[in-house]
């Protein structure tokens, strides 16, 4: 039988429609997740590091990246050892990579460290441990009150599975009719992300009753075995819906309700991932918010974006239980690109995870700012390995002291409910200004975050049906005083404050206020310039990483056969293109530095300076 915890798994909702009608589910309290790459965590037992094969393992000493592609000692041993610590942090379950036996071969010159070369569905890799390690973690962790999530990467195997050889097993692979594997030559076509091979590796068949069988097998072993809490289940796009939709309730008629099934369809548009929200999974990663929270807090982007974000995608994924984050290990680390300021950044992106809907997932090392880098060269080659670096043996005093902030943060989120299962209500927005509050019945807070690099001094209106008075500050640093009907604000700069009242707050009121066209003072008014001889063009648009990429048209006007926009935007680095008559997307002819785009295309690159 699985094992249980007392307490039901928690799926937070908030669905914040544009009428002001809130829907969210029952929870009995609220969850905070931890990602560990096995390997790059902490290295309980040295004795496991090189696995049956010397060659795997190279020590990483700072000054050899390319070490990085090889196994470095996490292990199950050492995450066991370190689970007081990581509740203390706050966080009540832990999604561990998965810990399938894997390739004993360097694949393209990588190690499969990371644990998603599958070559033995019934076995724990050597490196991570034994299966009485993998037993002991789970039962450690239940006696902690903490749940534990297996990833269970469903997709492929390795590229020397003896499957691949094997005659018998040659319709549980995806091939052409010429036998070849199919390649995926366009993202956007849903049979070929289905069928086509993921990183070169052999892509499984689920629709063949026999390959759907084994993973359903593979899925009740370890779940009987161990007593698991949950899976994430990996590549979701690249498993035909039909698979998911019969696998979810197969799994849920076994393990039970309570038992978490956590999907990744890693897509950055909501609408991609709404045909998936019907299959039975608990949740599904945020990957548009993901983007988003990025190109707002790091990227300098306007608040007014982020609403109008959340506001398009509640359209689209109504009741959708999501499972938020800032990074992960296969994107960048979330300071990358960033100066000096870049953890008080870190740390607001946190606090806005900590106090808006969802289930929150954080990296390994996300809560102290560990460094990243870009996950590919500048001529385009991989280097994800960079942003997945082994956990510090012993965190410096900075470390220490941002873990300690972090810990406040996640404090505040398990001490009010509101912040998981509250009402939310937008009540100010301007560039860099952002003002909500959360609230049930019996409890209200007013969350106010300054994503400028500036202090900033205003008022806001107290909307019509909040009524506000008795507050008190238990978060942040800003100052706020309440005059008549007005909350008088000294905001730090990129600081996040919480305050609650005593009131009344009228769940009908709006979700969404209109936005107020108010700049703060770190941003510049940049002019982009457009040569239009013919007059070709009626519509000037842009988008960039700025705006979550959507087409929008700035302050412009023409002089003479040059048009002419005014995009205000912070000191940093940004993407951009021009959208011409809302169709044609072409880069800034006019630009002094280009980069590459997704799609093979150029993105022009605009550097603005704070002096």
């Amino acid at each position: 039988m699985v094992k249980r915890f007392i307490h039901k798994f928690i799926a937070v909702l908030i669905l914040l429609s544009g009428t002001g009608c809130s829907i969210h589910t029952e929870i009995d309290s609220a969850e905070i997740m931890y990602f560990i790459l096995i390997d790059r965590f902490v290295d309980g037992d040295p004795t496991n590091n090189m696995g049956y094969t010397p060659d795997s393992y190279l020590l990483y000493d700072g000054k050899n990246p390319q070490a990085l592609k090889h196994y470095q000692g996490g292990d199950l041993a050492g995450i066991t050892q370190s689970l007081d610590s990581i509740k203390a942090l706050g966080f009540t379950m832990i999604w561990i990579s998965p810990f399938l036996d894997n390739s004993n071969t360097d694949y393209v010159g990588w190690w499969p460290y990371h644990g998603y070369h599958p070559i033995d569905f019934y076995k724990v890799d050597e490196h991570y441990g034994s299966l009485e390690d993998l037993k002991l973690l789970v039962r450690t962790a239940h006696e902690k009150d903490l749940k534990i999530i297996f990833d269970m990467p469903f997709n492929q195997t390795a590229a020397d599975h003896p499957w691949v050889e094997e005659e018998a097993k040659q319709k549980w692979f995806h091939y052409d009719p010429n036998r070849q594997p199919y390649e995926i030559s366009n993202w956007f076509d849903q049979v070929q992300i289905e069928r086509g091979e993921l990183h070169g590796l052999p892509d499984l068949a689920q629709e063949n009753p026999q390959v759907s069988d084994y993973l359903y097998d593979v899925s009740k072993y370890w779940i009987e075995e161990t007593g698991c809490d949950g899976f994430r289940l990996d590549a979701v796009k690249h498993i035909p819906m039909d698979f998911w939709r019969d696998y979810n309730a197969k799994i849920k008629a076994l393990a039970g309700p309570d038992f978490l099934l956590l999907g990744e369809v890693f897509w950055g548009e909501a609408e991609r991932i709404g045909p998936y929200v019907e299959l039975g999974f608990d949740l599904l990663f945020d990957i548009p918010g993901y983007y988003t929270i990025r190109n707002t807090f790091n990227k300098g982007g306007s608040i007014k974006d982020l609403s109008e974000f959340y506001q398009a995608t509640e359209q689209v994924l109504g009741s959708t239980a999501l499972a938020t984050l800032i990074d992960n290990h296969d994107v960048p680390r979330f300071n990358v690109g960033l100066d000096k300021t870049s953890w008080q950044k870190q740390l607001l992106a946190l606090g806005w995870l900590m106090t808006s809907p969802g289930l929150p997932v954080i990296y390994y090392g996300t809560e102290f700012g560990m460094q990243g880098y870009p996950t590919s060269d500048a001529h385009g080659e991989p280097q994800d390995y960079l942003n997945r670096k082994s956990y510090p043996l012993n965190p410096d005093v900075e470390q220490e002291y941002r873990r300690s902030q972090f810990t406040e943060l996640t404090k505040l989120r398990h001490r009010y409910t509101a912040f998981s299962s509250g009402m939310f209500r937008e009540i100010y927005k301007d560039w860099s200004v952002y003002a909500y509050l959360r609230f049930l019945p019996q409890e209200r807070h007013l969350v106010v975050l300054n994503n400028a690099a500036t202090e900033e001094c205003l008022s806001i209106p107290i909307p019509e049906g909040v009524q506000i008075n008795k507050v008190e500050r238990i978060y942040g640093k800003a100052a706020l005083r309440l005059e008549e009907a007005e909350l008088r604000l000294h905001l730090p700069p990129n600081s996040l404050s919480v305050w609650q009242f005593n009131g009344l707050v009228d769940s009908s009121i709006s979700t969404r206020v209109d936005f107020s066209d108010r700049l703060s003072e770190d941003y510049k008014k940049i002019r982009l310039f457009f040569l239009d001889p013919e007059s070709a063009v009626t519509q000037l648009q842009v988008a960039g990483d700025f705006n979550n990429w959507t087409p929008q048209e700035y302050r412009g006007f023409r002089i003479g056969d040059t048009l002419i926009v005014e995009v205000p935007l912070k000191p940093g680095i940004y993407n951009y293109k021009f959208v011409l008559n809302g169709s044609t997307w072409l880069a800034d002819p006019n630009a002094v530095e280009f980069s590459i785009d997704p799609y093979g295309g150029q993105n022009s690159v605009l550097r603005i300076t704070a002096d």
